[in-house]
């Protein structure tokens, strides 16, 4: 793949918290820190992933990106862009440049457009293209996700799920953006659609050097379709590796649970089983020093007093734990 060292779109301490609020008055009390600082960047032509439990924080952070939800701290830099303080002409030049595709393409398809106008709306709105333009543009594509021109004529009811999932593919792209966030885009699928997702997926991103950012639970996907994974929990990023640094050498308990609980990609390979003991933490009222200390199995003194901070053991692999500190 191609990529220089420098990254199309850097998130800086990025945060969400969604105040709580209680009583007639609705003053809020506490707050949700569904992201609590989370920091990475994405190169160019090349996918970046973000994995985790269910609620801690990926989808809320695909959001922001998408400017779909607010931040109340942080940063989003794309190019000389800053994504957060966007005048009129800024903001539709980044909502092209910046598609997404989400896990459910039938939640996110109009059951009552048909395919040529649910593809083509984007560039309806944020395009000066004619219709008959818009007409070729829509065509070209569906062809690119392997879709029939005369397939324009239908309605989402009349696809497959993989092919619903293609036609999402097809909009996100008709803008030719430069990023697409993937929210768990094949998590719905068979496994045999879902490998022919996967491979479309990164045909297109060798064709249009485009940079993807991946949001998967998924641990074979995220290691067959990324460069780089942050690993997430409770609104932070704990360790960030080279996919394949990550999934040979693990270094934060978390990620080695759940390392241990995906299916190994031989059936001979034996692993230890992390059995990680407990529920998820409120983020409302996270524990004091590590969050990970009370399900942590390596837990010792510092982990309930003080915060870990990040450090770089080897080069280009980040993980936030007193262990390595």
């Amino acid at each position: 793949m191609s990529g220089s060292n420098a990254n199309l779109l850097q998130v800086r301490n990025l945060k969400k918290y969604f105040p709580i609020t209680s009583g007639l008055i609705k003053r809020s009390r506490a707050f949700l820190r569904a992201v609590d600082g989370v920091s990475f960047g994405i190169q160019e032509g090349r996918t970046y992933g973000l994995v985790g439990e269910s609620g801690c924080g990926k989808t809320t952070t695909a959001k922001m990106l998408l400017l779909l939800e607010e931040p109340t701290g942080g940063d989003i830099q794309f190019g000389d862009l800053d994504a957060l303080n966007l005048d009129r002409d800024g903001a539709r030049q980044y909502k092209s440049s910046v598609q997404a595709v989400f896990q459910d393409p039938w939640a996110s398809l109009n059951p009552r457009m048909r395919v040529r106008n649910i593809v083509g709306e984007p560039l309806d709105i944020n395009s000066t293209l004619t219709a008959q333009q818009i007409e070729s543009r829509v065509s070209e594509v569906l062809g690119e996700v392997g879709l029939q021109a005369y397939q324009a004529n239908l309605y989402p009811h009349e696809f497959s799920g993989g092919q619903r999932q293609r036609i999402a593919m097809a909009r996100a792209l008709a803008l030719s953006p430069k990023v697409i966030v993937l929210d768990e885009p094949v998590s719905g699928l068979d496994v045999s659609i879902r490998a022919q997702i996967m491979n479309l997926l990164k045909d297109l991103q060798e064709e249009h050097d485009l940079s993807y950012l991946l949001i998967a639970h998924h641990l074979a996907t995220v290691r067959y379709l990324c460069d780089r994974i942050g690993v997430m929990y409770l609104g932070r990023i704990v360790e960030e590796a080279d996919t394949e640094e990550l999934f040979e050498n693990p270094l934060h308990p978390y990620t080695r649970a759940l390392m241990s609980a995906a299916l190994p990609s031989h059936p001979d390979i034996e692993r230890e089983e992390i059995i990680l003991t407990g529920e998820v933490p409120s983020p409302v009222d996270p524990p004091s020093g590590c969050h990970f200390n009370p399900r942590c199995p390596a837990v010792f003194e510092p982990c309930s007093e003080r915060e870990p901070v990040m450090t770089e053991p080897t080069p280009g692999h980040k993980v936030v734990c007193h262990l390595y500190s």
